[in-house]
């Protein structure tokens, strides 16, 4: 029974490729062409900044595809799985937190997707556990979106 739920909790995950870039004029730019020649829609970004680096983290629609693009141009990619949580309107992000430390999850970082999924809000979470994670917010009634979901 174990080996069904965790199958079930590998389906409740979206793809973020980390991209590792000088911190320069137009290096974020190049990425997003790259990402254009192969047909790739970007979903979400968020950067983090150094004095002499960044790291674009990106979902988007093919990640497989995005991250072999990527590596063939030359850049340093890192495949991440992320829980995508979907926020219908009146759900506040402080219910989606609480109950994640009810149950004494952790969360890493988050950000949203640029553009709504199906018509609904989602939020992009690495989080500690993220089996448990995902059960959890599933038994509360939140919706968990999986990378199918995005495309």
């Amino acid at each position: 029974m174990a080996d069904i739920a965790e199958d079930q909790d590998s389906h409740h995950r979206i793809k973020q490729v980390s991209v590792f870039l000088p911190n320069r004029l137009g290096a974020l730019l190049s990425v997003t062409r790259v990402l254009e020649r192969f047909d790739i829609t970007l979903l979400a970004i968020s950067i983090l900044e150094a004095a002499d680096h960044a790291v674009a983290r990106l979902v988007m629609c093919k990640p497989t595809l995005a991250r072999e693009a990527l590596v063939a141009e030359g850049y340093n990619v890192v495949e991440t799985d992320l829980l995508g949580v979907v926020l219908p309107p009146g759900v506040k992000l402080r219910r989606l937190l609480s109950v994640l430390l009810s149950a004494e999850i952790n969360v890493h970082y988050m950000y949203p997707l640029l553009t709504p999924t199906k018509g609904r809000n989602v939020i992009a979470m690495h989080v500690e556990e993220a089996d448990s994670a995902a059960r959890t917010l599933i038994r509360e009634g939140m919706r968990v979106v999986n990378q199918d979901d995005l495309t």
